[in-house]
């Protein structure tokens, strides 16, 4: 369990490297594996690794400008939140699997970085637009991957601060 506690935001990576399209697939194949609200089916995946797309996308918000400095991304789409059981619970959904991907990479040896576009309308909208979604889906996050610059960039840090955990009340 250790790539839990090693896990952190990579945000330069090589670019001289490129994580081939199935191990891609292996990481939506993990983020799916995240638990949803009522076993709802409520997300996609795209991925990405055309530079002029992720190009685009490093342009819709100031947090997205790292993407200037990966070769690879994957988007967590959320459905049509009326085709779904729950749709109140679908952003739990989206971010399990975000955070699916995110644990995946590091246990492979991926950097990765979250880039959060919902629920700010504008970023929503931009980076569908980029993406040509359609049918009222929605990009929920953006997934920063590739092989990290620093060979440092993963660490055992002590992330848990003891004075945060109350027993049987606050």
């Amino acid at each position: 369990m250790d790539y839990i506690l090693n896990r952190r935001s990579v945000r330069k990576f090589d670019l001289n490297k490129k994580i081939s399209f199935l191990q891609l697939k292996e990481l939506c194949k993990y983020a799916e594996s995240a638990p949803s609200a009522r076993r709802q089916v409520s997300r996609e995946y795209v991925v990405v690794d055309d530079q002029n797309i992720i190009n685009e996308l490093s342009k819709v918000s100031k947090g997205s400008m790292i993407l200037s400095e990966c070769n690879t991304l994957i988007a967590i789409i959320g459905k049509d939140p009326t085709t779904i059981s729950t749709p109140l619970m679908q952003p739990q959904d989206l971010s399990a699997a975000t955070e699916n991907i995110l644990l995946a990479a590091t246990m492979m040896g991926y950097g990765s970085c979250w880039i959060g576009i919902y629920p700010l309308e504008d970023r929503m909208q931009s980076a569908g637009k980029i993406l040509n979604l359609k049918d009222n889906k929605f990009v929920f996050s953006l997934v920063a991957l590739g092989f990290p610059a620093q060979k440092d960039c993963f660490y055992d840090a002590k992330k848990l601060n003891e004075e945060n955990i109350y027993h049987n009340g606050y």
